[in-house]
Parts: C-alpha cells; structure tokens; sequence
C-alpha cells in the first residue's frame, strides 16, 4: 500500500488570479432531530454548530446552511443568523412562512475571514416573532427533513 501527501497541487492551467481558491478541507453538521423556541431573543438551535481549525490564518472560511424552518402561525417574520464565536457574521435573515402545516428550506452562504490558526465555531441562531419558530418540523409537530451547516476552509 502507498500514501502520497502533497501541501498542495497545482492544476495544468495554473492557480486562480491571486493564486487562491482551493478547497483545503471541510466540516459539516446534519441535524436530523427537532427543535423549537417561542423566544423573541435571538437563541443557539442545538446541533447547529460547526468547529474548523483553519491551517492558514490567510484562508477563508465558505459557510453554507440549509436550514429547515417552520412556524407557528402562518405570515410570522421569524429571523435567524449564523456567528463564528459570539461575533454575528450573517443577521436578520428572515424565514416567513405563509402556512403554519408547513416548513422551508432556507439557505444561505457567507465567506468569512477569521484570520486565526485555532479552532473556529460557528453556529445557527433564531428568534420567534410570533407563536413559534421550529427547525425540521412544521406547527403540529411533524418531522419534515433535515437541515445542514457546512463549513469549508478556502486557501486565499
């Protein structure tokens, strides 16, 4: 059996312009289980977090959530945002629901720069603006699929 490591390669046709780009490694959550909160302040969803440790305090962290929201009442301005730490990076994110027997997906993308060599979380936060807010399910408490948080260190 052989192993081959390599800190990096280089396409045929060269690097990007800035010679950045390439995807050095990649972490995700898949929150697969309920959740809910009728708080009007901004509050973790359990399982919505992420850590990576960069390898270069020069790359970019890419985030991508796909977050399943439901609602407690049809037409609520329910909110949620995503922090790296304590710091808000993605806020005010609204999730209105028409319909209360229902949940939709939600996605959003941010490239961060947390310029550090050490561990990195980030997590998924929302806060009710009605009746309720809840995460892979819909108002009567059916499950209806799951949600991600993916987070992928881009060299610079």
């Amino acid at each position: 059996m052989s192993t081959l490591k390599v800190n990096s390669i280089i396409p045929v046709a060269g690097v990007p312009t800035g010679g950045g780009g390439g995807i050095i490694q990649m972490v995700q959550t898949i929150k697969t289980d309920k959740f809910s909160t009728s708080s009007n302040s901004y509050t973790d969803i359990t399982g919505m977090n992420v850590t990576i440790t960069p390898i270069s305090s020069s790359s970019k962290i890419l985030l991508f959530s796909n977050i399943r929201f439901g609602s407690g009442i049809g037409n609520s301005d329910n909110k949620y945002q995503i922090l790296r730490g304590s710091t808000v990076i993605s806020t005010d994110n609204f999730c209105r629901q028409t319909s209360s027997s229902e949940s939709w997906i939600y996605p959003d993308m941010i490239l961060d720069s947390p310029n550090t060599t050490s561990a990195t979380t980030y997590k998924v936060q929302c806060l009710c603006e009605a009746t309720g807010i809840f995460v892979n399910r819909d108002n009567i408490d059916r499950s209806q699929g799951r949600s991600y948080l993916t987070a992928m260190e881009v060299s610079a």
